[in-house]
């Protein structure tokens, strides 16, 4: 009989889906006679509970995100998950109290995904991790693993599919696109990217889209306004088809305060595009600077802006960059690689199938 691993996670809405498509791809590539998978969802149902039924798992939508705070909403998570016959529960969102009752509830071994080094609403300062009462912690990068500071946190990167050869992109003359694409929230630093587009006014040609959504997406149109930008920013709302948008696009820009490993950016380079990120958090463990893209100091706006002119003006460079990080992807942090990974650490934590 396979083992049971139940995956905890937040929001079922599209902010959550770098998650919810990793349980996916885990789901369809796991030997399905050793695992299968599950997924609990925390904060109330939405369209990723139907993405990762279509990939396999079952899924549970509860509406407890606030701890032990609700008692009333801890009671009814013990309640669920009690009859489950569950190996293994693989958390990615929550605190100590759904640590706690995931474990009471099923008696499994309980493994922490820690995705991130800070707590958002209280700033960009690194967050400290305890991974006393866990069986194992994972972390995203070795930026995040540095974190935990009371045992060990394994690396494992995410993986993505380098699965066909990029479109032709142009090469010049016509428009030349920079893509954003995540949260629209402050975090992210779009509006430092911007204002680096509203110094490249000799750069008629560049347009900037920016597809996500989030609380900052007013403030950020006012702000192109105000740069004068109107007109050469266009806000795309959240992409489900995210491939589409990359095929058009000719540079990523990730200009995060804060990363814990920008699988936005990974996914851009698996479909050829180079990569200007801040050296922020995990993102150097992805992007080569000078090699599949270029990294400046995070809020640094002229830096951002000269390498952004920099490869708007050398479409050879944009191609050489591209292709080295498509190469990357493909031989260190493609889905298999993540994959067998997991089975390494199940195995060793469940894996005993008698």
């Amino acid at each position: 009989m396979p083992r049971e691993v139940l995956h905890i996670l937040g929001s079922a809405q599209p902010e959550g889906s770098s998650i919810a498509r990793m349980v996916g791809a885990l789901a369809q590539r796991l030997d399905p006679s050793r695992y299968r998978l599950r997924a609990c969802f925390l904060a109330g149902n939405g369209p990723l509970v139907a993405t990762l039924r279509s990939s396999g798992v079952e899924c549970i939508a509860l509406n407890w995100w606030k701890g032990a705070r609700d008692p009333a909403g801890a009671w009814k998570f013990w309640r669920r998950l009690r009859g489950l016959g569950v190996d293994l529960v693989h958390i990615h969102f929550g605190g100590r109290s759904v640590r706690r009752l995931a474990h009471a509830a099923t008696g499994a071994k309980t493994l922490f995904h820690l995705h991130s080094r800070v707590l958002e609403p209280k700033g960009l300062t690194p967050a400290t991790f305890s991974a006393r009462g866990l069986d194992s912690v994972v972390a995203v990068s070795r930026a995040v693993a540095h974190c935990v500071v009371d045992g060990d946190a394994r690396v494992i990167y995410a993986g993505a599919e380098v699965n066909r050869p990029p479109l032709p992109r142009a090469a010049g003359g016509s428009k030349l696109v920079v893509g954003f694409a995540g949260r629209l929230v402050a975090l992210k630093g779009i509006d430092y990217l911007l204002r680096a587009a509203a110094l490249l006014k000799d750069c008629p040609n560049l347009r900037i889209e920016i597809a996500g959504s989030g609380p900052e997406r007013s403030n950020l149109a006012a702000s192109a306004d105000r740069l004068e930008l109107t007109g050469r920013v266009k806000f795309l709302d959240w992409v489900d088809d995210m491939q589409s948008v990359l095929d058009r696009w000719d540079i990523f820009a990730l200009p995060s305060l804060e990363e814990g490993f920008p699988v936005a950016a990974l996914e851009a380079m698996a479909a050829g595009l180079p990569v200007i990120a801040s050296s922020a958090g995990g993102i150097a463990e992805l992007v080569v600077d000078a090699e599949t893209g270029w990294l400046v100091p995070p809020a640094d706006v002229e830096s951002l802006a000269s390498r952004l002119r920099s490869l708007l003006c050398n479409p050879a460079l944009r191609k050489r960059m591209g292709e080295a990080g498509r190469n990357r992807v493909r031989n260190q942090f493609s889905l298999d690689s993540m994959t067998q990974s997991f089975a390494q650490l199940y195995d060793e934590l469940v894996g005993d199938h008698g």
